[in-house]
């Protein structure tokens, strides 16, 4: 998020408006506007604060009875585990944002109710690679989870026939493609925190 809004602000090579779009005005643009999408400015604002109201919270309890001492990081596996975990857990949430700029709450609440499934396979992936236990594959339990992903799939594709304009079609396009892969990284996120919970880490 805060790459993205160096390099949109900073070396202005996100474009938000382009030259030659007429304003409500009447007005025709005659240069480029750059600047960041809300949705990544919105997240590095969120990671901002929070780290700040943690900063806040640990200082003041440090001399009580209650001080927090997160656990200390030995091997490389538990450091690399918590610098991707904090990767996607951003991902997640800036895509997320970024996404709805581009279609509805909605459509975003659709595709994201397929997480279960998303998470499921996730954590199957990460039981291949002796990260995490394997979890027991109920028939019936993955059969529903399939039919709502494909549910969600079929609500998506008709909203996206049912645009008119085609601009309009490849903005929901770009802003469903990223909700997708917000969904990824979230359900890469949850099978991260089990992982991390059976390293005994607080997540």
């Amino acid at each position: 998020s805060f790459m993205n809004i160096y390099m949109g602000w900073v070396m202005r090579t996100s474009v938000t408006v382009p030259a030659g779009t007429v304003l409500d005005s009447g007005v025709v643009l005659t240069k480029d506007l750059t600047g960041c999408p809300a949705g990544f400015a919105l997240t590095a604002m969120q990671q901002v604060i929070s780290f700040l109201v943690f900063i806040i919270f640990f200082s003041s309890v440090y001399f009580t009875p209650y001080r927090y001492m997160p656990k200390k990081l030995n091997t490389t596996f538990e450091i690399f585990c918590v610098v991707i975990f904090g990767c996607v857990f951003a991902l997640n949430i800036a895509l997320n944002n970024f996404s709805l700029g581009y279609i509805s709450i909605a459509v975003n609440l659709i595709i994201r109710s397929c997480l279960p499934l998303s998470t499921f396979v996730s954590s199957q992936c990460l039981a291949l690679c002796k990260l995490y236990p394997f979890k027991p594959c109920r028939p019936l339990e993955i059969l529903l989870m399939v039919i709502g992903v494909v549910c969600a799939g079929v609500f998506t594709m008709a909203r996206l026939a049912g645009e008119e304009k085609k601009d309009e079609s490849k903005n929901m396009l770009l802003g469903v493609f990223m909700c997708i892969a917000s969904l990824l990284s979230g359900s890469l996120n949850l099978a991260l925190a089990g992982v991390l919970g059976e390293t005994k880490l607080n997540v």
